[in-house]
C-alpha cells in the first residue's frame, strides 16, 4: 500500500522535471547571450582596426578604442557588484584584458609613423595606417595609455588568476611595450621575437608551478594574454613586411615553444595535450625547412650542408617532443629518426659527393646507435639504410678513382682478400654466432 509521501512524490516529480528543464534551458540561453555577446565585442573591434574612416584624425580614432576597453573593464565591475552576476563580469574582463594588446598594436602604429616619411607609409594597406600629427602627441598618446591600461591589466589578472595577477601584469605589459618600439626589419624583429619568446615561456612556467589556480579555464587564458603581443609582431611582419628565413625560423621556433608550454600545463592522457603534441610536428616542419633555407642563403656555397641541417633540427625538435609526450614517445621517434635519414639520402642524391657520404655514414651511424639504446628496430633500421647508402657512396667512387691496371693498386686489393679470408677462417664461429644474437635481439625490440 502506497502512503501519501509517495503519492505527493509521483504528482510533484513531473512538475518538478518541467521547472528544472526551464531552468537549464535559462542557464543554456544566459550561455549562448554571453558568446553571442563576445563575438560581436570581438568583431566591432576587429572592424575598428581594419576599417577606413575617413573623418577625424588617428589618434581621436584611436581614443574611442581606449574608451571601449576602458568601458569593458567599468561594465564587468558594475556586472559583478550590482547584478552580482560572476560569469558575465569576467567575460567582460576577459574581453576588455584582451582588447590592450590591440589598443598598443594601434600605439605602435602612432609612434612608428613619425620615425619614418610618408613615403614609407603609403607602401601600407589603409587599413593599416595610422598617423600622428607629431611625435609629441604620439609620445603623450602612448603615455597616457599606458597609465590607463595598465590598471585595467591588473584588474582582469586580479579577476582571472588573483595570486598571480600582478606578475602577470608585469609580463603583459613587458610585451604589449614591445608593440611600441619603432624598427620592423626583419632582424630587429626576429632577434625580439626570440628574446620575449624565451623570457616569457620561463616565466609563464615558473608561475603555473607556483600558482594550480593557472591550471583551470580562467588561468590558461590568463596565461594566453602575455603572449598574444607575440603573436601581433609576427602577424605584421609576415603580412607586411617581406618574408625571409630568420623570420620564418623564429616564427616557427616560437609557435612550437608555446605549444610546448600550453601542452604542460594538461593532463598527461588529456586528448587536447595529445592533439597539440601532434600539431607541434608542423612548427617542427616549418623550422627545419626554413632552417635550410636560411643556411642556403647565408652560405650559398655549401648547399651539401642545408638539408642535412634541417634534418637535425627537425629531429632535435621531435627528441624534445618524444621526452615530454608521456607513452607516446616512440611514435615521435619514428618520426625524428624519418626526418633525420630521409634528410640525409636526399641530399645523398641531390647533391652527390664524398661529404653528402660521409654525414650518410655518420648520421647511419648514429641511428643505429639510438635504436640500439631504445630498443626500436625502425630507428635503427633506417641507421642502417642509411648506413649503407652511404657506404655503397663510397665503394663506389672508390671502385670509379681506383687504378686495377696498376700493380700497386692489383697488391693492394689482394692483401685485402687475403686478410678477410684469414678473419672468417679464425672467427667465423664467433661472428655467425654473435651475428644470430645480434638479429634474435633485434626481432625482440620495438617498432
Amino acid at each position: 500500500m502506497t502512503t501519501d509521501a509517495t503519492k505527493i512524490d509521483a504528482v510533484d516529480t513531473p512538475e518538478l522535471s518541467k521547472f528544472a528543464q526551464l531552468f537549464s534551458s535559462f542557464e543554456k540561453l544566459s550561455g549562448l547571450l554571453r558568446i553571442l555577446g563576445a563575438s560581436v565585442l570581438v568583431a566591432a573591434m576587429s572592424v575598428f582596426l581594419l576599417q577606413n574612416w575617413d573623418s577625424g584624425n588617428d589618434i581621436n580614432r584611436y581614443l574611442l578604442l581606449l574608451a571601449h576597453t576602458v568601458i569593458l573593464a567599468a561594465v564587468g565591475l558594475a556586472s559583478g557588484h550590482w547584478i552580482r552576476e560572476n560569469k558575465g563580469a569576467r567575460l567582460f574582463l576577459a574581453l576588455a584584458l584582451g582588447s590592450v594588446a590591440v589598443n598598443f598594436t594601434i600605439l605602435g602604429s602612432l609612434v612608428f609613423s613619425r620615425f619614418w616619411g610618408e613615403e614609407l607609409l603609403i607602401l601600407y594597406p589603409q587599413f593599416a595606417t595610422w598617423r600622428a600629427e607629431s611625435l609629441i602627441s604620439a609620445l603623450i598618446t602612448a603615455g597616457g595609455s599606458f597609465v590607463i591600461l595598465a590598471p585595467v591589466t591588473y584588474l582582469g589578472f586580479l579577476t582571472l588568476a588573483r595570486r598571480s595577477a600582478a606578475h602577470l601584469t608585469l609580463l603583459s605589459m613587458l610585451s604589449n611595450a614591445a608593440l611600441l618600439l619603432p624598427f620592423r626589419s626583419s632582424m630587429a624583429v626576429t632577434s625580439l621575437l626570440i628574446v620575449l619568446t624565451l623570457v616569457l615561456v620561463h616565466q609563464l612556467a615558473a608561475a603555473s608551478r607556483r600558482d594550480n589556480t593557472l591550471q583551470n579555464a580562467e588561468g590558461r587564458f590568463a596565461r594566453v594574454v602575455p603572449l598574444l603581443p607575440l603573436g601581433i609582431m609576427l602577424g605584421r611582419s609576415l603580412y607586411l613586411y617581406s618574408i625571409d628565413a630568420f623570420l620564418v625560423t623564429a616564427g616557427g621556433l616560437m609557435v612550437f615553444a608555446i605549444l610546448r608550454q600550453v601542452s604542460l600545463q594538461m593532463g598527461v592522457k588529456s586528448r587536447l595535450r595529445i592533439g597539440i603534441e601532434r600539431l607541434s610536428v608542423f612548427p617542427a616542419l616549418v623550422t627545419a625547412g626554413s632552417s635550410a633555407w636560411l643556411i642556403s642563403d647565408t652560405f650559398p656555397t655549401t648547399d651539401v650542408y642545408s638539408l642535412p641541417v634541417a634534418g637535425i633540427v627537425f629531429a632535435c625538435m621531435m627528441f624534445e617532443l618524444s621526452l615530454r609526450s608521456i607513452g607516446r614517445g616512440a611514435g615521435f621517434r619514428r618520426i625524428a629518426s624519418i626526418g633525420l635519414a630521409a634528410s640525409a639520402l636526399v641530399n645523398l642524391f641531390m647533391v652527390g659527393g664524398i661529404m653528402a657520404a660521409a654525414l650518410c655514414l655518420l648520421v647511419g651511424l648514429a641511428l643505429i646507435i639510438y635504436g640500439g639504446s631504445v630498443q626500436q628496430r625502425v630507428i635503427a633500421g633506417l641507421g642502417l639504410v642509411t648506413l649503407l647508402f652511404g657506404l655503397g657512396f663510397q665503394v663506389s667512387y672508390a671502385i670509379d678513382a681506383f687504378d686495377f691496371g696498376s700493380w700497386g693498386s692489383l697488391a693492394l686489393l689482394g692483401t685485402a682478400a687475403i686478410i678477410a679470408g684469414s678473419i672468417l677462417e679464425r672467427h667465423g664461429v664467433n661472428i655467425k654466432t654473435r651475428v644470430t644474437t645480434w638479429c634474435e635481439q633485434f626481432g625482440a625490440w620495438s617498432n
